[in-house]
């Protein structure tokens, strides 16, 4: 290697440390002035990497999609009836794309970190996709607690079930998603495996369901038993001729080949 070659090399390689360097201090600088909520995202980030305990690990292959993070929150009792959407089935490359958000450093580098809680929007305007994620959690609950609590995924069976009989007469983004998502944070708030009742009380009742929320009336089908008196009579006002014998159209009674 000629020496200006070499001092070209140990230049580059003084480049790149510098760059680094830099790197490093804007990381450091953006974690000290970062607000409150970002550094509990980046617990959240930290807990992605934890390793599962022992009881998780036989359920990252039955929920493929479902981070073990996510499980690990539902056995230590931390999952929030909001974060009920997470467990929403997702191949890796969806979550590494839905779920981060990149911020840039002054120096010009990126800082991954999670997105904030979602929306009600986020959750559709029908209960498919809660109905989905409370049946996956129901699953992993039912795996892990099932034996000491038997009544816990009885009782949340009929509290789903109510929730989908609300949703046939009230708007579901804007009466029924609310009170299914702060009901059962209000279950976990007190324990949820070991109430007696996960049923929805009055009390929130007739907070989230008002009258002005409900979905407007179905007009009643039509009997299929009316069609054929209907086209009779539109035959009969076009005067046309209806064998009384065999209902055909096409000739009279005194002619029908089914009399003889």
């Amino acid at each position: 290697m000629s020496a200006a070659d070499r001092a070209s090399w140990l230049g580059q390689i003084q480049r790149d440390r510098a760059r680094r360097l830099e790197l490093d201090i804007a990381e450091t600088d953006l974690r000290r002035r970062r607000p409150q909520g970002d550094l509990q995202i980046d617990e959240d980030n930290q807990e992605e990497y934890r390793e599962p305990p022992p009881e998780v690990k036989p359920l990252i292959d039955m929920f493929p999609g479902v981070s073990a993070a996510l499980l690990t929150r539902i056995f230590e009792r931390k999952l929030k009836a909001t974060e009920l959407i997470r467990l929403k089935e997702k191949s890796v490359t969806d979550l590494d794309q839905e779920d981060r958000v990149f911020k840039m450093t002054e120096s010009g580098g990126a800082v991954g970190f999670k997105k904030t809680a979602p929306s009600l929007k986020d959750w559709g305007p029908n209960p498919q996709i809660w109905t989905g994620c409370f049946l996956t959690y129901l699953a992993a609950i039912g795996y892990l607690f099932g034996d000491k609590y038997p009544k816990a995924v009885p009782n949340m069976l009929m509290f789903m079930r109510q929730i989908l009989d609300f949703a046939q007469t009230y708007h579901w983004s804007e009466a029924v998603l609310p009170l299914a998502l702060n009901f059962h944070q209000y279950i976990l708030d007190k324990g949820e495996l070991s109430t007696d009742s996960y049923l929805v009380t009055a009390q929130f009742r007739e907070k989230y369901l008002r009258h002005n929320l409900t979905l407007p009336a179905k007009s009643p089908p039509h009997s299929p038993a009316a069609r054929p008196r209907q086209a009779r009579r539109a035959r009969s006002s076009n005067n046309e001729t209806e064998c009384t014998v065999c209902g055909l159209g096409d000739h009279g009674a005194s002619s029908c080949r089914k009399k003889k």
